[in-house]
């Protein structure tokens, strides 16, 4: 994931240091998120040996969380901007837990980190609506509290975004964003490492965003 989020910073920093040579104005802004999650959850349950699966269980879990995000953005156009979003909180899932008030009870969630997109806006002659087409990544840290004492590794996943919204400029350069952003992200997988081990895949992540941003282009 760190290196995903270098390669993402490099190419933006390549365009603002080409956009710069030809005097474009950047913007900057900031956000508040209104966020709805959902995926569905495998997990495969090996034999002793580890050669086959003996269970196979299947959850489906939606969550909605609010965070704050930052970005900075350049225009390549009058109508074609560049920009990288940065959510600089940790999205926190509900906590799952099996076998409750029991000796072997079990708790998991999951820490979502460096949610980071780097996106294309196309305004349309529309009075300020505008369309919005990025490539997402983030951290997925697993958080549990096993009565076997066994741990699961982590894992990262990269996504697409598009998203529609209207920018409304008022004075001395600005303007106030509202938009609506769905995403899709690849599968998340994580295991505890035993020879009778479990597998847990995380599927079928997409979400629903919500944003009003204030921005100041310069």
């Amino acid at each position: 994931m760190n290196k995903l989020i270098i390669a993402i910073s490099s190419i933006w920093l390549l365009a603002v240091s080409s956009a710069m040579s030809m005097d474009l104005r950047p913007s900057i802004g900031i956000s508040g998120n209104v966020a709805a999650y959902s995926a569905l959850g495998v997990e495969e349950n090996y034999n002793e040996a580890g050669s086959a699966i003996d269970e196979t269980h299947k959850v489906t879990g939606a969550f909605a969380t609010e965070y704050a995000s930052i970005f900075v953005e350049l225009g390549l156009t009058d109508a074609i901007s560049i920009g990288l979003d940065y959510v600089p909180n940790t999205i926190e899932t509900p906590q799952n837990i099996s076998n409750e008030d029991q000796s072997n009870e079990n708790a998991v969630k999951a820490h979502i980190e460096d949610l980071t997109t780097l996106y294309a806006k196309l305004d349309l002659p529309l009075g300020g609506t505008y369309l919005k087409f990025g490539i997402s990544a983030a951290d997925v840290t697993s958080i549990e509290n096993m009565s076997s004492g066994n741990s699961y590794g982590n894992d990262s996943t990269t996504g697409i975004t598009l998203g529609v919204g209207y920018n409304h400029e008022v004075s001395n350069g600005f303007s106030v964003r509202a938009e609506v952003t769905a995403s899709e992200f690849d599968d998340v997988k994580a295991t505890n490492g035993q020879t009778n081990k479990t597998d847990i895949t995380i599927q079928n992540m997409i979400g629903a965003r919500g944003t009003i941003s204030l921005v100041k282009s310069f």
